[in-house]
């Protein structure tokens, strides 16, 4: 999850009794924006080495019973510009020492790949969007379109005041097709 925007203890305290035996590693909210978790069953999977911070949350993750392991990052972008390139090059920098070829990332990445990710407002590609472009096929990942349409955020205004973008995304190592089954997202 992210954007939940509260504290971990919070978080932790409603998780805990919405879903009996879960476990979490959470990112408080700044103010009333942010915040990451990620919660997992400990019956059916691992996390280990967990780092975390305001933007992202990294774990390496093995699935039980199977020979699945990889890396689950979550993450929520700020909207500067230059902290989400600094943020791309610290994950790109992370992940090239990963021990396990799977790599699963998710959240809100704040920027668009191209033109069609956005309806209405300013039309360009900003210089973070070459950059997620870039980081996307540097690090070899796939990124999933997602089955209820393109459209991730809005501005919440009508009509022709309305914005609408792809700012979410849900990004996979390209060797995660050698899974099989059905991945959606």
């Amino acid at each position: 999850m992210q954007e939940t925007k509260c504290n971990s203890t919070t978080l932790g305290q409603t998780l805990t009794k919405a879903w009996l035996g879960s476990k979490i590693v959470a990112v408080d909210a700044l103010g009333a924006s942010g915040g990451l978790t990620i919660a997992w069953d400990e019956r059916a999977i691992t996390l280990t080495n967990i780092h975390a911070n305001h933007h992202f949350i990294q774990a390496t993750f093995h699935i039980i019973g199977t020979n699945v392991h990889g890396h689950l990052t979550n993450v929520y972008f700020p909207q500067e510009a230059v902290n989400k390139i600094d943020i791309l090059n610290t994950l790109t920098l992370i992940n090239s020492t990963r021990i396990h070829p799977l790599w699963i990332t998710r959240g809100d990445f704040d920027m668009i790949t191209k033109l069609e990710e956005k309806k209405e407002g300013m039309n360009k590609l900003d210089s973070e969007s070459i950059h997620l472009n870039n980081f996307i096929q540097n690090n070899w990942l796939i990124d999933m379109p997602f089955n209820n349409g393109i459209y991730t955020w809005n501005n919440r205004r009508t009509r022709t005041h309305q914005i609408t973008s792809r700012l979410d995304r849900f990004l996979l190592s390209d060797n995660a097709i050698h899974l099989g089954g059905d991945i959606s997202t």
